[in-house]
């Protein structure tokens, strides 16, 4: 997603007033082959005065008719065999699908996102209200992100590289088209979950569609930082993570000869990862179509906050990062920056939390003992 670094300032006011994204949408051409199926009469009167060389050849124009039949038989058994789906099913299905829109049982998966409090080995910050806390963090973690591309770039070229982007995701999140655009925008584990649901509903013949008609802003809403090496679990021997608000530090366990600050900021330059939370004011045109009911089973237009989550590989390690942006070093190739979609209106993330609440715990007890060594 290099348009995330392209992007122009001034295009912004320009898309907040776009009603319908010109995007070419691929048009893909279905062939359909019909097996023409014949049909045979095998009716044939006979006189009295018929010789037995005559009956046979009847008895064979019989069996060749018959065996001829036997394909189209066949074929008529297999389409009995397919059973289409339900009223109820093809509803069910239909709200199930991974979308937020108004008119169901919840607008949004998140309503109050509970953030990371501070570990005990950083109790002084106990005392400060969270309010407080969470804008610390969230500034800090905005100026890291800055500081490591522009002033120019961030935020406001990347929003407008994250409207158009969402400009560009919209036409691929539909049934029947080549899913090889939204693989390449979205994270692996966003992409599953897509790619599963709309294949459930192209099974039952329904169509969905999702029309960005326009957005009108886009904040910053989250930024999050992992410092720090990408360890599969936090009880990992040697290491420690902790988390507060939308920072995230693994270290290694600290010792007599890693007690300095500088060292510490060392360890932290092992891997970085960035994500952003972006939220737009947007206005969608939702709609799931039943072919086999021949009516719209969810139909919304309504303007509300889309969140989406735009996340950067995760550099490890991070001094090369940093090193690449050195003015030492034209010769060196600039970073990919391939930033990709790795969630919308919090639909991992909802899972997500409730491992974290529980690995936190763990984190604490294992940072303990790790400590005491």
């Amino acid at each position: 997603m290099a348009f995330l670094l392209r992007a122009r300032p001034q295009q912004w006011h320009q898309l907040a007033r776009r009603t319908i994204p010109r995007i070419a949408v691929p048009v893909w051409t279905h062939h359909f082959h019909h097996a023409a199926v014949s049909r045979y009469s095998t009716e044939k009167e006979e006189s009295p005065s018929s010789s037995s060389s005559s009956s046979f050849n009847d008895a064979t124009k019989i069996t060749d008719t018959l065996a001829s039949s036997e394909p189209a038989s066949a074929n008529m058994e297999t389409e009995e065999e397919f059973v289409p789906a339900t009223e109820g099913e093809i509803q069910s299905l239909a709200y199930d699908f991974p979308w937020l829109y108004n008119n169901a049982n919840h607008t949004s998966r998140i309503p109050h996102y509970p953030y990371a409090k501070a570990p005990q080995v950083w109790a002084l910050l106990g005392f400060i209200p969270q309010s407080i806390q969470y804008a610390i963090c969230k500034s800090a973690c905005e100026r890291m992100l800055r500081n490591n591309t522009s002033p120019e770039y961030f935020p406001d070229q990347f929003l407008q590289g994250a409207s158009l982007a969402i400009h560009q995701l919209f036409p691929l999140l539909a049934t029947n088209v080549n899913r090889e655009g939204l693989a390449n925008m979205m994270t692996k584990e966003l992409y599953d979950v897509y790619e599963s649901e709309l294949e459930k509903q192209e099974k039952v013949k329904s169509d969905v569609s999702i029309k960005l008609a326009a957005v009108h802003d886009g904040v910053v809403k989250d930024v999050w930082v992992l410092l720090g090496p990408k360890l599969k679990s936090g009880t990992s021997r040697g290491f420690i993570r902790w988390r507060w608000q939308s920072l995230t530090v693994a270290l290694r366990a600290a010792t007599d000869q890693m007690s300095s600050r500088d060292q510490v900021a060392q360890m932290m330059m092992e891997g970085v990862q960035f994500k952003v939370d972006v939220e737009f004011d947007a206005s969608i045109d939702y709609t799931i179509r039943s072919e086999q009911l021949n009516q719209d089973v969810v139909s919304d237009f309504s303007r509300r906050p889309l969140l989406v989550r735009f996340e950067t590989p995760f550099f490890e390690p991070a001094e090369k990062m940093v090193q690449s942006r050195s003015m030492s070093r034209p010769d060196e190739a600039p970073i990919d920056w391939n930033w990709r979609i790795s969630d919308i209106d919090y639909l991992l993330e909802q899972d997500f939390i409730e491992r974290r609440k529980r690995e936190d715990i763990q984190d604490e007890e294992h940072a303990r003992r790790e400590m005491e060594l």
